[in-house]
């Protein structure tokens, strides 16, 4: 089974359809940012190739809150939008055939927040509280899907531009990496490429979609 960690996507389902032609996986774990704005824009989520690949994403800060809010409820599962495509709420987790678990776990706080209108392209919801660590799971994770990275990821040395104030976010991510030690963690949100290793956690920033390289991975 071929599976694909894939980054921020903003609504790029051509590429995405090109990337699935050339990689022909069986599963996309993508981390955020997928692109889904049904009110925003005339969006058919359709368009994309998923015939034969299932797609599997959490929520960003660039994805409309309220739509997908709305469809989970108080379910903490995987929330089918169209065939073979599935949104991950925070705490939810994908079994893979090899047994091993994957805890999606959305949300980060926009930069440019103050530059968008709350309840239409922004929404206060997008950073992770305190209520959402009540759904994470219990026993073993061994990968996450995160949108934005623990604090523990020194990602303002890979950055030119440093974010003012600390997102909530990673403080929450950060308790998380506590809780699991999961052998990978994968997250979007900073739109350029790193890597690197805290304790056993080996973790990965991807790039996004309009970058040519790192802006996805084949899951080892």
């Amino acid at each position: 089974m071929k599976i694909i960690v894939l980054g921020d996507l903003h609504g790029e389902f051509q590429r995405l359809n090109c990337l699935i032609e050339q990689e022909q996986p069986d599963i996309i774990l993508q981390v955020g940012d997928f692109g889904y704005w049904p009110r925003v824009e005339d969006q058919d989520l359709s368009v994309i190739n998923s015939d034969h690949t299932r797609i599997y994403f959490c929520d960003g800060n660039n994805d409309d809150l309220d739509c997908l809010l709305a469809l989970v409820g108080t379910k903490r599962q995987a929330v089918q939008l169209c065939p073979n495509i599935y949104y991950m709420p925070r705490g939810s987790v994908l079994e893979l055939d090899d047994g091993r678990r994957v805890l999606f776990m959305g949300g980060a706080q926009s930069i440019d927040r103050y530059r968008r209108y709350e309840g239409w392209d922004w929404f206060p919801e997008e950073i992770i509280c305190e209520q959402e660590l009540s759904y994470l799971p219990e026993g073993k994770v061994d990968i996450v899907v995160s949108h934005t990275c623990p604090l523990e990821f020194p990602m303002e040395n890979f950055c030119r531009l440093r974010s003012p104030a600390i997102d909530p976010s990673r403080q929450y991510l950060s308790r998380i990496l506590n809780k699991y030690q999961p052998a990978q963690w994968y997250f979007g949100h900073w739109h350029i490429h790193a890597q690197g290793q805290h304790g056993s956690t080996r973790w990965e920033a991807l790039s996004w979609s309009m970058q040519w390289s790192h802006w996805y991975r084949v899951l080892p």
